[in-house]
């Protein structure tokens, strides 16, 4: 049962609404409309690795007459990568090997030829905000001179994907800012928002019917299990994806049974707290039969976003002028 939940990808609302925008966005590339750039900034565990894993599978490489066709090529930036290694990541993610004695020239006249002769119309770059990681060897405005480089001499369209701190690349760089789309932040589910509560409340429904549908029926109260999961994810899917995923490996170990609140606690030690450190989930016993006070699923949603150095949405006011 664990190796369902974790290859399950919830097509929840939040997902759904991303991966359609971006789908048509390289629809527009295929088609050969004016390159360019579309940035996803979001914090760890929201779904940034599940879009691109969508959107890979959707635009497969493939090879006609042994030659590779890549119309949507999918780049991995490493940690602390620099300007040399970028045009490497990009012919290894076309599958060639990189000669370490070339020059950063010859890396990038190879890469924009390969990049041709794979019809590539689209490159993606996951963790993209690895450029701008602390320490980085290439200052952000070298980065981003490389990327509008790139989306030029290529004419390809790019998408990047990373954590907020991509947005420096942006800040950096008026030139690469116009010819980019409005940035489409992926933010976890805030718990003040009536129709998102709903629709973390139905990725909780989703994963307990998965159990139940094993054998393993959570006696935990759905309401319970919403408010104390949401403790513990701010929102983020990925978390409760994690979460549920630790809790079928524990649970799966023993003949089909009912999953407890006992067991929630236990698997604690094996997921990455996001949500705020001021009221931690399943840590009290009496939390079972008790209603999480509306102010703690806030804060947990807001200590997501100010770690991911993401500002809080903005409510809309409803009523009046």
């Amino acid at each position: 049962m664990w190796r369902d939940i974790e290859s399950c990808e919830l097509p929840h609302p939040m997902f759904m609404k991303h991966a359609q925008a971006l789908q048509q966005y390289v629809e527009d590339a295929l088609a050969g409309c004016e390159p360019k750039v579309t940035r996803v900034p979001g914090p760890s565990g929201v779904g940034k690795s599940s879009l691109i894993a969508t959107l890979a599978r959707a635009y497969p490489m493939t090879r006609v007459n042994g030659r590779l066709q890549a119309p949507v090529l999918i780049v991995r930036v490493p940690s602390l990568a620099t300007e040399k290694q970028l045009p490497a990541c990009v012919l290894e993610s076309l599958g060639l090997t990189v000669p370490g004695s070339q020059t950063g020239r010859a890396l990038l006249t190879m890469m924009l030829e390969q990049l041709k002769l794979a019809g590539t119309r689209m490159v993606i770059f996951d963790e993209i905000s690895h450029l701008v990681d602390e320490g980085s060897r290439v200052p952000p405005r070298a980065a981003s001179d490389w990327l509008k480089s790139l989306l030029d001499r290529a004419r390809v369209a790019l998408m990047m994907c990373g954590i907020p701190r991509l947005e420096r690349l942006f800040s950096s760089n008026e030139q690469l800012r116009r010819r980019s789309r409005p940035k489409r932040e992926f933010l976890p589910y805030d718990a003040c928002d009536a129709e998102q509560m709903k629709a973390y409340i139905a990725c909780v429904t989703s994963y307990a019917r998965m159990f139940s549908a094993a054998g393993y029926p959570i006696s935990v109260p759905p309401r319970v299990l919403t408010q104390q999961t949401y403790l513990l994810t701010g929102g983020l899917i990925g978390v409760l994806s994690d979460f549920m995923r630790e809790l079928a490996r524990r649970v799966t170990r023993d003949a089909p049974r009912a999953v407890t609140y006992t067991d929630c606690q236990m698997v604690l030690e094996e997921v990455s707290h996001a949500g705020s450190p001021h009221l931690l989930a399943f840590q009290d016993s009496a939390a079972e039969d008790m209603d999480v006070p509306a102010a703690a699923l806030k804060q947990a949603y807001v200590h997501v976003l100010t770690t991911n150095s993401t500002q809080v949405p903005m409510r809309k006011k409803s009523g009046g002028k």
